[in-house]
Parts: structure tokens; sequence; C-alpha cells
């Protein structure tokens, strides 16, 4: 076993993640390649293998933004349809009556609503079926993405590669932050970091908001008197 192996572990999730967005085929197994080297090599620090996550996660990551961009265009809808092929006509109907009174498919393991309102037993088969209808509906985005739909979703990944280029450039003006203070400079760069894993999934999603917001706070402190 590696001696990294679990952080060697999230790196494999990533690769398997990516199977199921819009990455391309022939670009993943370039990767798989990369990743059987790190894999056969027990020198590799955990340091280096949380680098190749974000790396590998940079690369994937407007794909499956996209894919999730397409999903919200598409899917949804289609989704909650799905949903109720896969369970009894019984279940469909009082889910459906559930979906009519503001339910929704992000309440199947919370909400006080959801506990009332259907069986554990149901609340299971609803669960199960909500996670084959998810995983159905984006393997159908995919393929249409490879057919009537390949236009809007090459533009679609597009704007988001744009959007990550964007997002390095902000994150670029962080690292000149972190080198403008000394005062700052290690709790900067432990910023910079948490928005870096982000790409690779190591930390929570985040918004260009989120990094809008670090920047004006340290340009604000580092450029006042009363914090230099």
């Amino acid at each position: 076993m590696h001696p990294h192996h679990h952080t060697l572990s999230l790196l494999k999730l990533l690769l398997d993640k990516a199977e199921h967005t819009l990455f391309p085929a022939e670009e993943l197994a370039r990767l798989r390649t990369e990743y059987a080297k790190i894999a056969a090599d027990p020198a590799q620090t955990s340091t280096q293998i949380e680098e190749t996550i974000i790396r590998f996660g940079k690369m994937i990551w407007p794909y499956a933004e996209a894919l999730e961009e397409l999903y919200r265009r598409h899917g949804q809808e289609h989704e909650v349809q799905t949903v109720c092929t896969k369970l009894s006509s019984e279940l469909c109907a009082k889910y459906q009556n559930w979906l009519a009174k503001g339910g929704a498919l992000t309440d199947f393991r919370h909400g006080a609503q959801m506990e009332l309102a259907f069986s554990p037993e149901e609340k299971l088969q609803l669960s199960t079926a909500g996670v084959e209808a998810h995983a159905q509906v984006l393997r159908e985005i995919s393929q249409t993405c490879r057919a009537d739909k390949k236009n809007e979703c090459e533009e679609v990944i597009a704007e988001h590669k744009e959007k990550l280029a964007h997002l390095e450039k902000k994150l670029v003006i962080l690292k000149e932050l972190a080198q403008k203070s000394e005062k700052w400079r290690l709790e900067i760069e432990d910023k910079i970091q948490t928005f870096e894993k982000a790409f690779g999934y190591l930390e929570r999603t985040f918004h260009e908001a989120d990094l809008d917001g670090i920047i004006d706070y340290y340009q604000g402190i580092i450029d006042s008197p009363e914090f230099a």
C-alpha cells in the first residue's frame, strides 16, 4: 500500500468522477496513466499528490461545471419525471403531490415535512430512485452533447474555461498581496491554498464573490496604516 494511500484515493476519486462529466475520454486516459505512475512511486509525498489533485481538478473543473449548468437548463424537470419511472404508481402519485406542495428532490434526507410525508421505507425508495435518476439524466445530457446539443455544450464548456481563467487571475492578485505584506503573507497563502484545493474538491466549493471578498479584505488592511 502506498504510504499516502488516503490522499492517493482522493486523486483516484477525482478521476472516477470525471468519467461522469464532459471531460474528454482521451485526456482522462492520459491522466489515469499519470495517476498509475504516482501510485507506483512510494516517494511521492502527500503534498505532491495534493498538488496533482489541484492540477487535475483545474483541468476537469470547467467540464464538470458545464455539465451542472446544462443539468440546470435541461435536466432538473426531466429528473423529476425519471424518478417516478422508478417508483410504484402509488408512491409516484404521493411523490408528485409532495412536489406540488413545495417539496424538492434535495429534501430526501432532511426536513420535518419529509419525515411526515413518507415512511422510512418510502424515503429509502425515493432516495435510491433519486440517485439513479440523477445519474441517468447526467448520462443523457452527456449523450446529447455528442449529438444534437453539441454546439450548446461546447459554448457552455468554453464559458466555464473563461470563468476558470478569470478565477486564476484573481488568485494571482491574492498571491501578489501575499508578497506585498510579510505580516499577512502566511494567512493569505493559507486562503489561496484553500481556494486552490476546492478545484480538486479537497475543500468546499467557492464562488467568485468569496474570492472577491477576500481580495477586498486584504487590500483594505494591507493599505491601512492601522493594520500595517
